[in-house]
């Protein structure tokens, strides 16, 4: 499914890698979490993975499409078709509703067969939509960044750091909907540094010295 063979990702011209001759393999319907300390780059393997950045060196595919020959128009149209991401701060607009909120990506995606009902109906959350996002608690929050990055039906979900603002209560109820989703098809890959979290998926790599070495 994706695969990235050899990369490197710098930001000083080349004089510290913060990946360095990364490896990874993603089959189809995998569940993996990736851990690592703060500063280890998982957030930067996030970004390469979701292509919104790209690496400095080495070559990603995806479904044998060669992503580093495509252009920055083209890596968004794929990304808006194919990947879903949960950012760390969730990245709601405080005064959008949580209807307007998880349809913001369907505005750039020329696929309009969306999954609201759906997927607000597996993550609990279709009496609050038309709640501002300012008014909504903390695992509210992250049920409706859950339900945007999953609005376009992609075949990956990536979450960078999901628990990090979420007491043990609500990181199990993540977890369960990301297992949840996984069930029904969807490729998850989390990065954390909760180990405790890590510890309950398939497949648990960690991030050391710009590699990953894979312990489950």
């Amino acid at each position: 499914m994706y695969r990235l063979s050899n990369i490197y990702k710098s930001y000083d011209d080349e004089q510290t890698f913060v990946l360095n001759n990364l490896s990874l393999d993603i089959n189809k319907g995998d569940f993996i979490a990736i851990t690592g300390k703060s500063g280890s780059g998982k957030s930067t393997l996030i970004n390469i993975l979701s292509t919104i950045d790209r690496p400095t060196r080495g070559y990603y595919t995806y479904d044998n499409i060669n992503l580093d020959k495509m252009s920055d128009n083209q890596l968004a149209i794929f990304r808006n078709s194919h990947i879903g991401v949960i950012f760390q701060e969730y990245n709601l607009i405080p005064e959008y509703t949580v209807n307007e909120n998880i349809l913001l990506p369907t505005v750039f995606s020329k696929n309009k067969n969306h999954n609201l009902e759906e997927i607000t109906k597996l993550l609990g959350i279709r009496f609050l939509l038309n709640k501002k996002a300012k008014f909504l608690s903390g695992g509210e929050q992250q049920r409706v960044a859950i339900a945007r990055a999953m609005i376009n039906k992609p075949d990956l979900l990536l979450a960078d750091e999901p628990t990090g603002n979420l007491d043990a209560e609500n990181a199990e109820q993540l977890f369960k909907m990301l297992k949840k989703l996984n069930e029904n098809g969807v490729t998850v890959i989390t990065v954390t540094h909760n180990l405790s979290f890590a510890e309950k998926f398939e497949i648990i790599y960690t991030l050391k010295n710009g590699q990953l070495h894979k312990w489950k």
